[in-house]
């Protein structure tokens, strides 16, 4: 595996299944031109963390036009699985419900969608971090929200995930931005814990 910073993150490694996933995905995203941001575990994993994941988590930036738009170009491929069409953007992504996406005929793995609704997912979308892996860009939530973050979510793999991304990423980490972020969720304590 090769993770360099030069005018942003490259990201050279096998892929897996889920990196297969996740690219197919991220096309459909972008033929609909939906702007997205992947948060969460999946952000680690593509940072080389070996950990098993079932879903990836993503916002994305749409009103139902642009959904639907969505929907057409992930159906050749995908189904949504908890949710048909016409309920899908009113009744579930309206209502902070996430949509689960799969590949035809699986359930495992799926792409957890939900519309941005917090501040901070408002941020992350428009600060995503372009990552180049294997050549192909994903934008994925800034590094110093990612673990400041996964601080406040508090599980023991949530913290390994925190701590994953700052052994591999300090070095280019925005040290204030991250600070700021920790005061901001009020993780100090596990950030001294865990960052080391």
């Amino acid at each position: 595996m090769k993770i360099v910073f030069k005018e942003g993150w490259k990201i050279e490694r096998p892929e897996t299944e889920l990196d297969a996933f996740a690219k197919r995905f991220i096309k459909c995203l972008g033929q609909a031109r939906v702007n997205y941001v992947i948060v969460s575990g999946y952000v680690s994993i593509l940072f080389g963390r070996s950990r098993n994941s079932e879903d990836i988590d993503l916002f994305i930036e749409a009103d139902e036009e642009k959904f639907v738009e969505l929907w057409r170009a992930a159906s050749p491929y995908f189904e949504c699985i908890n949710a048909l069409e016409q309920e899908a953007f009113n009744d579930y992504l309206n209502n902070g419900i996430a949509l689960r996406f799969a590949e035809r005929n699986k359930a495992i793995p799926n792409m957890e969608v939900k519309l941005a609704k917090t501040d901070l997912d408002e941020w992350s979308l428009k600060n995503a971090e372009v990552i180049q892996f294997n050549g192909t860009p994903i934008r994925v939530s800034p590094l110093e929200l990612q673990i400041a973050f996964k601080l406040f979510l508090g599980s023991d793999k949530d913290f390994e995930d925190a701590r994953h991304l700052w052994l591999v990423t300090k070095s280019h980490l925005n040290k204030m931005r991250l600070q700021g972020f920790f005061a901001r969720l009020n993780v100090f304590k596990e950030a001294n814990e865990w960052l080391k």
